[in-house]
């Protein structure tokens, strides 16, 4: 199933970004934990107060679920930096600037283009 297939099944499910993110990546690497997927809800909306973007929050604590020595010694620090190189912040507030309409523009793209980068730091990719 194509990327964007995947991100539409888990919006119809009702997750938000950080639960995209992270029930994608559980899933790519064979593991399963509802309960980790369900507590990404407290990263959705920037902490619900257009903080530290959820699609962020939950790529850095996939890191640590595929490999935390990894993500530790330079995986969270690459992200950080082409996250923030690429979106001009961390921040929800910085990214969409309280615009709804930026949020349903530019969100999804977010999350496809992040959940990318963790495929590729993470070795996840399958072909096509």
């Amino acid at each position: 199933m194509k990327l964007q297939e995947r991100l539409f099944e888990s919006k119809l499910k009702g997750h938000c970004c950080s639960q995209t993110i992270m029930a994608l990546c559980i899933e790519d690497l064979g593991k399963e934990n509802t309960d980790l997927i369900t507590s990404m809800a407290a990263f959705c909306n920037g902490m619900g107060q257009g903080k530290i973007c959820g699609t962020l929050a939950a790529a850095v604590a996939a890191l640590y679920v595929a490999d935390a020595a990894a993500a530790q010694d330079h995986l969270q620090d690459d992200l950080m930096d082409w996250f923030g190189d690429r979106y001009g912040g961390y921040d929800c507030f910085e990214i969409i600037q309280d615009d709804a309409l930026k949020r349903i523009e530019l969100c999804p793209g977010i999350v496809m283009e992040t959940y990318r980068k963790l495929e590729d730091m993470l070795h996840l990719r399958e072909n096509g």
